[in-house]
């Protein structure tokens, strides 16, 4: 239909960024920073027994690595953002952003509560590493489930309960794959399943907010 409107949509970007090189040093040097030293002290969550979660500040450390991610996140986002308001190059170079990034490593048998981030515009995940390529309990792999922000409560018949994807109030489930990135309103609750494998499931997150550069 020619008239068909789709109001109150959410922006939602997610892409493989690249073949995984940056994903298996990243991956390297975050198993190497599983010290007390590098972990959050006081974290926001509830940490289950097999999650570490590091300070958040990653996106300052000074490792090559980390200053790669760093521009490689700053490009995707900074390209998000021109995107959903329609901005360009110089627009763009009006705002600044501050983060807070960390990492998380999870093993077996870890999770996350469901949450969101409100003291945010977006967020961002990337996947370092899924975990187990092919894990023994598919229903446990770490899936991580976003919530229909609108909080709908409707009645179900045939005629809206198979409404396709950007219509639809199901949830969305997925598994993150090796260098994948997503970016997403920090007001979008999630939660990630138990995963349940022997190599551990590694992402990086990070929450930006903008302000103008005067």
């Amino acid at each position: 239909m020619s008239d068909l409107n789709l109001y109150w949509a959410t922006p939602f970007f997610r892409m493989q960024t690249e073949t995984g090189a940056l994903a298996n040093q990243l991956r390297d040097y975050i198993l190497g920073c599983e010290t007390e030293g590098f972990r959050k002290k006081q974290s926001p969550q509830i940490q289950p027994l097999g999650l570490f979660e590091s300070e958040f500040d990653f996106l300052s450390w000074p490792d090559q690595r980390v200053q790669e991610f760093k521009a490689m996140m700053s490009g995707y986002l900074g390209a998000f953002v021109k995107s959903i308001n329609g901005l360009n190059d110089q627009d763009l170079e009006t705002l600044k952003f501050d983060n807070h990034c960390w990492f998380h490593i999870t093993r077996d048998g870890a999770f996350f509560q469901p949450h969101n981030h409100p003291n945010a515009s977006f967020s961002a995940i990337y996947c370092v590493d899924p975990g187990d390529e092919e894990p023994p309990n598919p229903s446990a792999a770490g899936h991580i489930i976003f919530a229909d922000p609108r909080n709908v409560h409707s009645y179900m018949d045939p005629a809206n309960k198979s409404m396709r994807r950007e219509l639809s109030y199901d949830g969305i489930r997925f598994r993150l794959a090796p260098a994948e990135l997503i970016i997403f309103p920090s007001y979008l609750y999630h939660f990630v399943e138990p995963y349940i494998g022997e190599k551990p499931r590694i992402t990086i997150a990070a929450n930006f907010w903008f302000s103008t550069i005067n």
